[in-house]
């Protein structure tokens, strides 16, 4: 088997796909090839648990906290509450998950997730939960999530071999976007006929299955520091992460891009409820046709991505994710119809899977191994930005209207896209090497080094993983 090697030609300077590489026969047949890789089956099904979970527990959290106080403003603490530890703590996540074992850490911060809401389920069901308990256990979930996130992404592509890295990344991205379809309204269907305490009962169960899901992973290959005697200093590794991607143009742009976007598509989703009410005047149907709308959305261009890992021109992948999603977002503040307004939300989202999906195979086909979880950490700060680009878009709502505030946000977005990718020709035309098929999964090889049935050249030969240098 080949292997692609030391001197493969780094990911800005690989030769342009063939635009028929897109329809080569089977090429749709191939959507779900690294569920074939056992472990990656068990992560697969770990991550659709455990964020079905979350999903619900953020719908059920929202409710419990309306009905304590009656208040709206209670909603945007909660959710405040929840951003900011995301933003804070994500980079110390990162240097975490660098240190340790990435299998170890996912069970014992998932078991700690787990357990924070069993206290709220025994709170909600003995009727003593208070608004400050829903706080508290904002700040904890949060907090660990940010130790899980960068751990979560960091394992993926050690448990597949090199050339189903985008595939995977991809069912990642695409089993998330079903749990965003299914898991608020299984938490809102609940409520009615169980009660918000078993509602949140089921979410502690999937936790704890997403922890299970997690025992059979192999615990070999799961830190990079495995081998490194170095002894460990906090401050300069967290300084180093930040260090290495100043000193680096690929990853500064990759990383820039990637915290932006979210600063334009969050707005739109948390005023659904306003055009549902205000813009379709179909409140109780409208939500739950937008919001299905944009996880179809994302589920669908997750899956197309799945199927792109052939095309090396990933800049232009970004480039026409990205065009899609303004323009079609654009189009949405726009429409006065609520079934056209679903359509395009919906292809507006495909464009942001692809985008994102895009832009994370990239990093993570390209960063350094001591560095992954610090790097991986700083795409999770985007979940603390995010807020950020609400505050400015409700307010212009509130002043010229929810259509224009969102038309006028996304032609900015549009205009800044236009001028991000004319003046950086190493985005424009940035470009990643299809890998060789590989043998084995990173993990699978450090399994069978760690029982001495083959030595480390051996694994490297069979996984076609050399040592990466980081971009420039």
């Amino acid at each position: 088997m080949t292997s692609r090697s030391a001197s493969a030609p780094p990911a800005d300077e690989a030769p342009p796909a063939s635009v028929g590489a897109l329809a080569r026969p089977g090429q749709w047949s191939r959507t779900f090839t690294s569920l074939a890789e056992r472990d990656y089956a068990w992560y697969f099904g770990g991550n659709i648990a455990f964020f079905m979970a979350m999903q619900m527990n953020m719908i059920l959290r929202g409710f419990l906290a309306y009905d304590l106080t009656g208040s709206a403003v209670a909603l945007g603490i909660i959710s405040v509450t929840t951003a900011f530890p995301m933003l804070f703590v994500a980079p110390i996540g990162g240097v975490v998950t660098d240190w340790f074992n990435k299998r170890t850490l996912l069970i014992g911060a998932q078991t700690i997730v787990a357990l924070v809401n069993l206290g709220m389920t025994v709170l909600i069901l003995m009727d003593l939960v208070q608004f400050w308990h829903l706080m508290v256990a904002a700040v904890g979930t949060a907090g660990t999530m940010s130790v899980v996130m960068p751990a979560r992404q960091a394992l993926a592509p050690q448990l597949v071999p090199q050339h189903k890295l985008m595939n995977a990344i991809s069912l990642q991205m695409g089993g998330q976007n079903v749990t965003r379809i299914i898991g608020p309204a299984l938490g809102a269907v609940l409520i009615a006929p169980f009660g918000v305490g078993v509602a949140y009962a089921v979410t502690v169960t999937l936790f704890f299955i997403g922890i299970l899901c997690m025992i059979p992973l192999p615990s070999a290959g799961m830190s990079s520091r495995e081998g490194n005697e170095t002894p460990r200093d906090f401050r300069k590794d967290l300084g180093g992460g930040f260090q290495f991607v100043a000193d680096s143009p690929l990853f500064r742009m990759l990383l820039m891009t990637a915290l932006v976007m979210p600063l334009f598509a969050f707005p739109i989703m948390q005023l659904l409820p306003v055009f549902a009410a205000d813009v379709f005047h179909n409140e109780d149907i409208g939500l739950g046709v937008l919001a299905a709308a944009g996880g179809v959305g994302g589920l669908v261009g997750s899956l197309i991505a799945a199927n792109l890992d052939n095309v090396q021109a990933k800049g232009r992948i970004m480039l026409a994710g990205s065009l899609l999603m303004a323009v079609a977002m654009f189009s949405f503040a726009l429409t006065p119809w609520l079934v056209a307004a679903a359509l395009v939300l919906a292809l507006g989202n495909v464009g942001q899977m692809l985008f994102m999906t895009t832009n994370n195979t990239v990093i993570q086909a390209r960063v350094p191994e001591e560095y992954r979880g610090r790097v991986m950490s700083m795409l999770m700060m985007s979940f603390g930005l995010s807020p950020l680009g609400v505050l400015p878009v409700t307010i212009a709502a509130d002043t010229i209207g929810v259509q224009a505030a969102v038309a006028m946000s996304m032609a900015v977005f549009i205009g800044l896209v236009i001028l991000v990718f004319t003046l950086s020709s190493r985005l424009r035309d940035l470009r990643l090497a299809q890998f060789a098929e590989a043998e084995l999964s990173p993990a699978q090889a450090a399994r069978l080094v760690a029982e001495g049935t083959i030595t480390r050249e051996e694994a490297a030969r069979r996984t076609g993983r050399s040592p990466v240098t980081s971009g420039s």
